[in-house]
């Protein structure tokens, strides 16, 4: 079985997770194994236990793996998860917990490809003797209509089950890896829609982490929230889509806009 290795960066924290402040720089981990992962991740759950809820800035651990960008947060003492692949995000999970939706991310069209033609058949088969042991036309009738009946209810089941979710994106194609890096590495700044309280602001980080937020008074930051992304090809071109079926369209080197509006950027 192939040994599984992810890249680790960690914000505003200790190497090796035990603390937490403004004093650390981001530390990138290459090739992190799944056990020190998990050693990182409990470090950090424990850390997140006694952290204040209004500490800043917010520590973070950025896990980049075959099931796509993880970013954890310490939210209300607990660890919060959110992934592009699953959508998934708000929850406060445990280590284990994490560890699982990160190996379960791959295995998700494994289980969607095999699921129909099992349950058909299995629905064909509890059929097909019932047919042939009924007598009179009518019975037959009967029993045949039953079985389509039952055939089509586990097509629907398995239609709801394995169905992608719902999106509110165009048609699109992701790009390959390492476009996409070259893309968030592009652009990752700071931009802002302007610099009055109620104006809004976004940094975009290299490993595709974007942080939305509005200007208080006195240009205090408000309202933030944490988003991942990743590029993609849309009929109109190059576009950043995020987790939260968010469309980011870079015009030039310093201007992106979002749903209408128009974000130009402040710092590298």
């Amino acid at each position: 079985m192939p040994t599984v290795s992810y890249q680790v960066v960690l914000h505003a924290l200790a190497p090796d997770a035990t603390d937490a402040g403004s004093t650390y720089a981001d530390t990138t981990l290459p090739g992190v194994s799944e056990e020190q992962l998990r050693q990182l991740l409990t470090a950090f759950a424990d850390l997140a236990a006694r952290l204040s809820p209004m500490v800043t800035p917010r520590p973070e651990i950025r896990i980049k793996s075959p099931a796509g960008l993880v970013m954890i947060v310490p939210v209300e003492g607990k660890l919060h998860f959110v992934n592009w692949e699953t959508k998934v995000g708000g929850f406060k999970v445990s280590v284990d917990d994490i560890m699982a939706k990160i190996a379960a991310t791959a295995a998700i069209p494994t289980k969607a490809a095999g699921a129909t033609p099992t349950t058909v058949h299995a629905a064909a088969r509890t059929a097909s003797p019932i047919r042939k042991t009924a007598t009179g036309k009518r019975k037959f009738v009967t029993i045949a209509l039953l079985g389509v009946a039952i055939v089509a209810m586990n097509l629907t089941t398995v239609w709801m089950l394995f169905m992608p979710p719902r999106t509110l994106l165009p048609p699109h194609v992701f790009l390959p890896e390492a476009e996409s890096d070259a893309l968030m590495k592009q652009v990752a700044g700071v931009y802002q829609t302007g610099a009055r309280e109620g104006d809004r602001r976004l940094e975009i980080e290299k490993l595709g982490l974007l942080r939305f937020a509005v200007y208080g008074k006195n240009q205090t930051l408000r309202r933030e929230r944490l988003q991942t992304a990743r590029g993609a090809r849309i009929t109109e071109g190059v576009v950043i889509l995020t987790d939260e079926n968010g469309i980011l369209r870079p015009k030039d080197q310093s201007t992106i806009t979002i749903y209408g509006d128009t974000y130009r950027r402040i710092q590298n």
